[in-house]
C-alpha cells in the first residue's frame, strides 16, 4: 500500500505540465532567507525519509539494461579464483561461493606458482614441483580445463608459451579474451576460468582484460539494483561510478580527473573534496597516496558513499555534515570545489558563511570549477559572479593569491577549471 501511495504521487508529479519547472523555480526563489525555518523543515524531512525514494516504482528502469554482462576490466581487481572454477554447472557451486573456504588468493595457487616458476625463473614445466601436483590430477582421471590426460596438458602449456612470445613481441597491455567471472555479495570479482592463462596475463603485467560476468551473488544483485533504481529516479550522475559492474549513463567521464592530474604540483598529502557526491575523486586521489576527506551532506548520496568506499577497499574520510559545521581541522595540501560553491551564493546567509569558510581554511591549492551564470537556479541569487569575479572571490577571502587557468571546458560542458594557489 505504501508503494503505491508513492507511485501515485511521484507519477502525478511527473504527469502534470511545467511542475517540476515551477518547483524549482519556487526553490530558487528567496523564500528560504525570508523562512529559514522552512527550509530546515524541508532538509530535516527528507534527511529522515530519502529512502522512501527506492519505493517509487519507475516503469522506465530495468537494472538488466544497465547492467551488461561484458566490458573491460582491469585486471588487478581479480584477485580471487573460486576453487572448484572448472564446474561447467553453475548451479553445483555452493551457496557461500564468494567466501573462504571456496575461494583462493590467485597468487596462492599451484596454478599460479607453476606459471611464475616457468615465465619468471625459466624453469622447464616438468622440473617444477607444482607440475607433479597436476599430473597426479591427471593420473586420478580428473580433467585439468578441458586436459584429460599429461600429454594434452604439456600441449596446453606450450600454447602458453606461444601466447607469451606473442604477447612480449605486441607489448600489448589489454587483450580482448573473454574470461568468465563472478560477482560476489560485496562486488569482488572471482576467476571462473582459466586461472592458467590469467596468472601468465599478470606475471606479464596485463593491464586490462575483456571479462564475461557469468554469475553475480544474490546480494550483489540487491544492492546493485536498489542502487540503480536510486539513481534512475534522480538521473543524470555527476561523477563516473568506480565500480565496473554498476553502470548508469553519464556524461562525465574521467577528463576532470585528468586535467587536475596533469597540473598537480604535490604527489601526496592531505585532500579535501567539498561536495563530494559519491566520491570519485577521493577514490583516484586515495589511489595515487593522497589521505582524502569526503564532505557530503545529502544523507543519500553518504549512503552509497560508504557502501562504495567498502566495496572498493578504500580508506577516505567521509563527513556526512555541511562545510559550515565541520569541526576538523581545516588544514589542507589540496581542496576541490568542483560545482559546489555556487549553491552558497543563493542566500545572504550562506554567502557570508562561505566568506568566513573561506577565511578559516588553510590549504596550498585549490581546483576550482564554477557555475554557468546564466542558469536558471542562479535567477535570483543573492549574489551571481561570472568566473573570473567568482575567482577573484576566492582569493579575496582565502589565503590563497594567484589562480591559473587550467582548462576552458570539460565533459563538453561551458565550466572552465581554475588552479588556485600560493
Amino acid at each position: 500500500m505504501k508503494n503505491q501511495i508513492i507511485s501515485i504521487i511521484w507519477n502525478i508529479f511527473n504527469k502534470i505540465p511545467n511542475l517540476k519547472e515551477r518547483l524549482f523555480r519556487f526553490y530558487a526563489w528567496k523564500i528560504f532567507e525570508k523562512v529559514p525555518k522552512l527550509k530546515d523543515l524541508i532538509y530535516k524531512i527528507y534527511d529522515r525519509f530519502w529512502f522512501l525514494e527506492l519505493l517509487i516504482d519507475n516503469d522506465q528502469f530495468n537494472p538488466l539494461d544497465l547492467q551488461t554482462n561484458n566490458y573491460e576490466l582491469d585486471l588487478g581487481k581479480i584477485n580471487f579464483v573460486v576453487n572448484n572454477y572448472q564446474a561447467n554447472d553453475m548451479s553445483k557451486l555452493p551457496n557461500e561461493w564468494d567466501l573462504v573456504p571456496n575461494i583462493t588468493r590467485i597468487e596462492d595457487t599451484n596454478e599460479f606458482q607453476l606459471i611464475k616458476k616457468h615465465f619468471t625463473d625459466n624453469v622447464d614445466w616438468k622440473e617444477i614441483n607444482e607440475y607433479k601436483y597436476f599430473r597426479n590430477i591427471l593420473s586420478n582421471n580428473q580433467k585439468i580445463l578441458n586436459c584429460s590426460n599429461e600429454q594434452e596438458f604439456i600441449t596446453y602449456l606450450k600454447s602458453l608459451d606461444d601466447s607469451f612470445q606473442k604477447l612480449m613481441r605486441d607489448e600489448s597491455t589489454s587483450v580482448h579474451y573473454g574470461f568468465k567471472v563472478g560477482v560476489g555479495r560485496f562486488g569482488e570479482f572471482m576467476l571462473l576460468d582459466d586461472i592458467f592463462l590469467i596468472s601468465l596475463f599478470i606475471i606479464i603485467s596485463i593491464k586490462k582484460i575483456a571479462i564475461e560476468v557469468v554469475l553475480r551473488h544474490p546480494l550483489w544483485i540487491k544492492f546493485s539494483s536498489e542502487f540503480l533504481r536510486f539513481q534512475s529516479v534522480h538521473g543524470e550522475l555527476y561523477q563516473p561510478l568506480i565500480h565496473p559492474d554498476l553502470r548508469f549513463e553519464s556524461s562525465y567521464t574521467d577528463q576532470r580527473f585528468l586535467i587536475i592530474l596533469e597540473n598537480l604540483a604535490i604527489t601526496n598529502g592531505a585532500l579535501l573534496d567539498i561536495g563530494a557526491n559519491l566520491a570519485y575523486f577521493c577514490h583516484k586521489f586515495e589511489d595515487l597516496g593522497f589521505d582524502c576527506y569526503a564532505v557530503e551532506i545529502r544523507p543519500s548520496n553518504v549512503h552509497y558513499m560508504k557502501k562504495l568506499r567498502d566495496i572498493e577497499g578504500k580508506k577516505f574520510k567521509i563527513i556526512n555534515k555541511s562545510i559550515f559545521d565541520l569541526n576538523l581541522k581545516l588544514d589542507f595540501d589540496i581542496v576541490l570545489a568542483l560545482n559546489i560553491f555556487h549553491h552558497f551564493l543563493r542566500e545572504k546567509e550562506l554567502y557570508q558563511n562561505l566568506i568566513e569558510f573561506l577565511g578559516s581554511l588553510k590549504l596550498k591549492t585549490m581546483y576550482f570549477q564554477p557555475h554557468d551564470p546564466s542558469e536558471k537556479i542562479m535567477r535570483n541569487a543573492y549574489v551571481n559572479y561570472d568566473n573570473e569575479q567568482f575567482v577573484r572571490f576566492i582569493i579575496k577571502y582565502s589565503c590563497l593569491n594567484k589562480f591559473e587557468l587550467i582548462n576552458k571546458q570539460s565533459d563538453g560542458r561551458n565550466r572552465p577549471i581554475y588552479k588556485i594557489f600560493k
